[in-house]
């Protein structure tokens, strides 16, 4: 359990101030941050607080356009100022704390953590926090110091990866190894990989190289990337080693728990640990993943540079790479990356499955059946299990079905069916698309009938179920199989259009229009002619739903 969000929310607002500076110079920055280029009103915002240092407004935008941008020097002279005039925000503490810990600045750190404590929103860090400062000092037991958080509620999820990072960092490995494995990581699913790592980069220090290889087996990119890493010499790449970097570790695994609605905490606390272990890539990769959540997607761009081709979650930063591209609608540098992957990088099950996602995104279905092909080559060849297997097949299917194969697409969607025959999706994606092509419309009926007792609220499937009831004549028991589907998923074009045909066909004519525009707003180019045509001309074989 973490921090209530109202309580770490509020702790992040900036309450308005008067503006004491030149209107034009605030202006601009107000611009520059409006549009997104963060780089600029962080500098803007930088340049007017150096003209008035004592100005609470400015300095709080500082602060918050530092944080975006990465520019950890604005970010420090911001936090310092708010600080100098008493209105520091709770988590601008954490970035001084950290900043002391990182300088080994003992005394002035031990004060920044006395006031996180008094200051209550992130008190529940300052056991681990006063656990790293024991670490650096040598004074006092940094275990009995992080016993402290095992009994507090938001301290709780991240005491047990603390706790063996500081016996590592201690120098018994074997106590934190056997620690890290007695850890249950639920709630995070990126912990296991990254603790291992960090395991196995302290087995290679203490000279155990078979032992750190052992810890590394698995066909995962990531423990493949850091068996070939230590095969040539060089380090794992994820460690922990000082307080700033087990600090680090504590802010990236505390904002991995926050989800879209404390993006913005996450990201500020990603940004943190970015700022004292620049060489951990879990920190780049979590300020990537909000930026995203954010719609900054330069930001979470940038943060990926900073990680290398061949670091062990080298991988995690390619598909987030790719992600991030398409977001942005950079489809083609999406592509050229996702195809350097599979070929390079990861020619795997995820390389493979990657480039045919982006391809079916660039509507070429034929290239992505085709990079879905090798991902299942790649699956059979690991030996990977059918819950793999049948996802994949059930892709090629899709994408065979699209590039206009209906005969093979079958083929691989009834390999789908075999190996999971009753997965909903399975059973709704061969039946529809048996239905599209009026091939066996009986058997097909039969498959959809089965996908919607398996889940009945399902509005692909409830609309699956209505479209071939419509198909077999009966538009009035299609309706309200189609208008539970449209509820379900208001925004769905393929929905509206069967709605708005199966009212046209009982004599609802208005209320056919009204669902053929609504699925206009959403339709493909190549839908919304035949969309436009029923609105105005009502509906007529040739612009039936296909």
């Amino acid at each position: 359990m973490r921090a209530p969000a109202f309580l770490i929310a509020a702790a992040l607002a900036a309450p308005a101030s008067a503006v004491p500076v030149p209107a034009s110079e605030y202006v601009r920055a107000r611009a520059a941050e409006m549009i997104g280029d963060y780089a600029q009103a962080g500098a803007s915002f930088g340049d007017l607080l150096a003209r008035d240092p004592n100005n609470k407004l400015i300095a709080e935008r500082a602060l918050r356009q530092a944080i975006r941008a990465g520019d950890e020097k604005l970010t420090l002279k911001a936090a310092h100022a708010l600080d100098a005039a008493g209105n520091l925000p709770p988590d601008g503490r954490l970035i001084l704390a950290a900043e002391a810990i990182g300088r080994r600045d003992w005394k002035t750190a031990v004060i920044q953590v006395d006031r996180i404590e008094n200051e209550r929103v992130f008190a529940f860090l300052a056991p681990l926090l006063r656990a790293w400062i024991a670490v650096g000092t040598h004074d006092g037991d940094p275990l009995a110091l992080a016993e402290k958080a095992r009994g507090s509620t938001f301290a709780q999820p991240l005491f047990g990866e603390q706790r063996a990072l500081l016996l590592l960092v201690m120098g018994r490995t074997e106590e934190g190894i056997s620690a890290i494995r007695g850890l249950d990581n639920r709630g995070i699913a990126a912990r296991p990989v990254r603790l291992r790592l960090v395991a196995a980069d302290a087995l290679i220090r203490a000279g155990q190289k078979e032992r750190a290889l052992a810890l590394l087996d698995g066909s995962e990119p990531a423990m493949v990337n850091a068996r070939a890493r230590i095969a040539a010499g060089k380090s794992v790449g994820t460690s922990v080693t000082t307080p700033a970097q087990g600090v680090a570790a504590l802010f990236v695994s505390m904002a991995s728990g926050f989800d879209r609605r404390l993006a913005t905490v996450g990201f500020t606390l990603a940004r943190y640990a970015t700022f004292i272990a620049p060489g951990d890539p879990g920190g780049w990769i979590v300020v990537a993943n909000f930026a995203g959540m954010l719609k900054q997607q330069r930001a979470g761009l940038a943060a990926l540079d900073h990680i290398a081709a061949d670091d062990p979650l080298g991988p995690v930063a390619r598909s987030l790479k790719v992600a991030l591209l398409n977001d942005l609608g950079e489809r083609e540098a999406a592509l050229a990356e996702a195809t350097r992957d599979a070929r390079e990088f990861d020619p795997g099950v995820p390389g493979w499955t990657r480039l045919g996602d982006v391809n079916l995104a660039l509507e070429r279905p034929a290239d992505a059946a085709a990079a879905y092909t090798k991902a299942i080559s790649a699956a059979e060849a690991a030996n990977l299990p059918s819950d793999t297997l049948w996802q994949l097949w059930l892709q090629r299917g899709s994408a065979l079905d699209l590039a206009g194969d209906w005969p093979q697409a079958k083929v691989a969607l009834q390999k789908a069916l075999e190996l999971a025959p009753n997965q909903a999706v399975v059973l709704n994606q061969l039946g529809y698309s048996q239905v599209a092509h009026r091939d066996d419309v009986a058997a097909a009926t039969k498959m959809i009938e089965q996908a919607s007792k398996l889940r009945p609220d399902d509005p692909a499937i409830t609309d699956s179920l209505g479209w071939v009831r419509y198909l077999g004549g009966d538009p009035a028991a299609a309706i309200p199989l189609l208008e539970k589907a449209s509820a379900g998923d208001p925004d769905e074009p393929t929905i509206n259009e069967h709605l708005g045909d199966a009212y046209w066909k009982v004599g609802r004519e208005f209320e056919a229009r009204y669902a053929w525009r609504a699925a206009l707003v959403t339709a493909a180019d190549k839908d919304a002619g035949r969309l436009r045509s029923k609105i105005d001309f009502g509906l007529s074989d040739a612009t039936a739903s296909p």
